[in-house]
């Protein structure tokens, strides 16, 4: 199709083959004649709620944010009701950071549907965004009440509950979502930090060990598992632990610094001169 052809129509006066072309133009990838196409429709029938709603998608899918929430307002103005848009609403929200209106957006799509999983979870992620930590708590236990063996729920539980200073019942939101997926690199390493928090060295680098097993690039599970095994005074394997952490963020000051005083203790001074002036050189810089 010529490029002066895209944008045409059998009758151009009839909004729902502007919309048929818009769905079309959306699913080729096409968002930006699509964008145009729902907007010809609209001009012709502005009451056409699900072409406010596509209308909307596509804007997000070209990453105009603004568009896309007037597109979804003006579908919310027609059809107040509509969940699904409720919560398009309030991903895209969350998606600027305005978390304050993506959690009003999220309460009013569960006004109109409470059994919801999945929007009671988008609930507790904004929430917690906010630190309105014990309400994101409130809303991960609803989501989990609903669905209970969801993993990533359980994972986002136990973090939130860190947060609030809850560290027994994190370690149970924790081992949950292992239970539930023992394959979850991010439950481990939060397991690991949790149980550090608590005192329990050991099965801290236990858990940060089992993370790195499933994902060796989380740099921070390196850094941590150092740290941890300098408290057990294991200086050979936290130096090991630091240079990984240093091979996937070499420009960590802090992390340089460190390596520094830990070759120290093992008499590689030599070592710990060089660690320390590549930590010098990163501030300065």
């Amino acid at each position: 199709m010529k490029k002066q052809d895209i944008l045409r129509v059998d009758d151009p006066e009839d909004p729902e083959g502007w919309f048929d072309l818009g769905v079309r133009l959306g699913e080729k990838g096409d968002f930006k004649h699509a964008i145009k196409a729902f907007t010809k429709g609209l001009e012709l029938n502005p009451k056409d709620v699900m072409a406010w709603i596509n209308l909307g998608v596509a804007h997000g899918q070209i990453g105009d944010s603004q568009s896309e929430i007037k597109a979804y307002q003006k579908a919310l103005e027609l059809d107040p009701k509509n969940v699904e848009v409720w919560v398009n609403l309030g991903v895209v929200f969350e998606e600027i950071d305005n978390f304050k209106d993506a959690v009003n957006a999220y309460q009013k799509a569960l006004e109109l549907d409470a059994e919801d999983a999945d929007i009671w979870f988008d609930l507790g992620v904004a929430l917690g965004r906010m630190e309105e930590y014990q309400d994101a708590i409130k809303a991960y236990r609803k989501a989990l009440d609903l669905n209970p063996t969801d993993s990533q729920a359980w994972l986002n539980l136990g973090v939130v509950q860190i947060l609030a200073g809850k560290l027994e019942e994190a370690l149970k939101a924790f081992k949950r979502a292992l239970e539930i997926d023992p394959n979850d690199e991010k439950a481990w390493y939060n397991l690991g930090l949790a149980l550090g928090q608590t005192g329990d060295i050991e099965g801290e680098i236990e858990s940060y060990y089992k993370a790195l097993a499933l994902d060796s690039n989380i740099g921070l599970a390196w850094y941590n598992l150092a740290v941890a095994l300098e408290m057990k005074e294991d200086f050979k394997g936290a130096i090991e632990a630091y240079k990984k952490a240093l091979e996937l963020d070499p420009d960590d000051d802090e992390t340089w610094d460190d390596l520094s005083t830990t070759l120290e203790k093992v008499g590689d001074f030599e070592g710990a001169k060089d660690a320390r002036k590549k930590a010098n050189q990163l501030r300065k810089n």
